[in-house]
């Protein structure tokens, strides 16, 4: 199946199992960064009113920045700003889809922590849901890799490095060697 294909099968019928594709499809693309800094690249150029330099950027970024709330909310208001409203409303859409995306996948505590692909998409969650981190730490357990982002009230808020995740290959490996009891 295409990236544009688990794209379209998940903005219709947004099942963990179709995520989960999309998420492996969009670590596999040519473009993926994990590390990727959005906000950093574009909000000088915002600043300076370069919205065609925003959209050309982003668009390099392609595909590999797809499920950025981040990414797909500059693209919006960069394009509504170039006088294409429509478009504009579809990237605001791909947005929330994003952000509904690492939403769905886990509530954030350590039991179900919320899977990303970039380390911006924390700080995105984190900002549209109106929680301030204090501190952040790196956890490793046999689940795989973890940020973990103590807000002002003393709550944690955990997120699943999914580029750090080990394989569901290597689980099924490790399962198939257990003991049996």
């Amino acid at each position: 199946m295409s990236l544009n294909d688990l794209v379209e099968a998940y903005a219709l019928d947004p099942t963990p199992e179709g995520l989960h594709d999309l998420q492996a499809g969009i670590m596999a693309a040519p473009r993926y960064d994990p590390l990727l800094s959005v906000s950093r690249a574009v909000v000088p150029l915002l600043r300076a009113g370069k919205h065609r330099e925003i959209v050309d950027l982003i668009r390099s970024w392609m595909p590999g920045a797809l499920l950025s709330p981040s990414a797909h909310g500059y693209l919006a208001k960069a394009l509504t700003e170039l006088g294409d409203a429509e478009a504009g409303r579809i990237e605001a859409k791909f947005s929330r889809l994003a952000l509904d995306s690492i939403a769905a996948s886990g509530d954030g505590s350590e039991e179900e922590p919320c899977s990303v692909l970039r380390i911006e998409d924390e700080y995105d969650i984190l900002r549209a849901s109106s929680q301030r981190p204090t501190a952040q730490r790196q956890v490793s357990d046999e689940r795989g890799q973890f940020d973990v982002h103590t807000l002002e009230d003393g709550g944690e808020v955990w997120f699943r490095l999914l580029w750090l995740a080990p394989s569901a290959a290597a689980q099924e490996d490790e399962a198939g060697d257990a003991p049996e009891n």
